[in-house]
């Protein structure tokens, strides 16, 4: 159990609640504090021309939860049946369900572009059509992959990411309120924590016990100062079970 431990949960606030709920099941106090902010892109017109496409395409790939419902806020009918979803975590996987997406490839073991690019239904794609909708940027491993099978890919962007809404008196207040541990889950919301607010906050965000679900976010972490990181299991669960192992451990 995680009894009376403040837990930041630093997701954007549109994909925390299914954590935040684990967390307090669990006996913690999880604190919503989102270091990333999710807007809509600047010019719409691409992403409803890759919706008009959306029913003949072979393939429709979403490489976060945001994507997701950025696209489904704009997709205003069922999803079609024949079209099959390719998702990166259990995240992403939970919420293809709940939209009623039938056919969802997800990686078994490896939840990132690497893992998914494992998966066999995506190494059979010479001449099919793909869209890929994700944040502005991004990493370029997964186009790449796909372009390398022959996949006719479109990139669509379907999301902003902006920096932290709260301030520096915000951030203050929640440190000096206690914080035994943060879950951070992009490496850009390490990025933005790290340099977003006052550089008199650092040694004191570097002390913080982080606890994250891929080594990339780790790394960068690291990169910023951190010293105490430690991996959890992958997807919501996983990191509440790892959480709980950690604060029941024998000494």
């Amino acid at each position: 159990m995680l009894t009376g431990q403040r837990v930041w949960v630093t997701r954007p606030a549109n994909q925390a609640q299914t954590l935040i709920e684990g967390l307090r099941s669990a006996g913690a106090l999880p604190v919503s504090l989102p270091l990333l902010e999710i807007a809509p892109p600047v010019d719409l017109a691409p992403l409803d021309a890759a919706l008009a496409e959306l029913p003949q395409t072979d393939l429709v790939i979403f490489v976060s939860p945001s994507a997701m419902d950025a696209v489904m806020a704009r997709w205003h009918q069922p999803w079609p049946a024949k079209v099959p979803v390719a998702v990166v975590g259990p995240g992403s996987e939970r919420r293809a369900l709940e939209y009623g997406m039938a056919d969802v490839i997800a990686p078994a073991r490896q939840f990132d572009s690497e893992g998914l690019l494992a998966e066999p239904r995506l190494h059979t794609l010479a001449g099919r059509k793909v869209l890929l909708f994700r944040g502005d940027g991004g990493r370029d491993i997964l186009p790449a992959g796909l372009r390398e099978r022959g996949a006719q890919l479109t990139l669509v962007s379907a999301y902003r990411r902006l920096p932290p809404a709260f301030d520096n008196a915000r951030l203050g207040a929640e440190l000096d309120a206690g914080c035994d541990a943060a879950v951070v889950s992009s490496s850009e919301a390490a990025h933005y924590l790290f340099t977003q607010f006052e550089a008199s906050y650092r040694k004191r965000l570097q002390s913080v016990l982080y606890f994250t679900p891929h080594p990339r976010i780790a790394a960068a972490l690291a990169e910023h100062g951190a010293t105490r990181i430690v991996a959890t299991e992958a997807g919501d669960a996983g990191i509440v079970t790892s959480l709980c192992r950690y604060f029941n451990r024998t000494p």
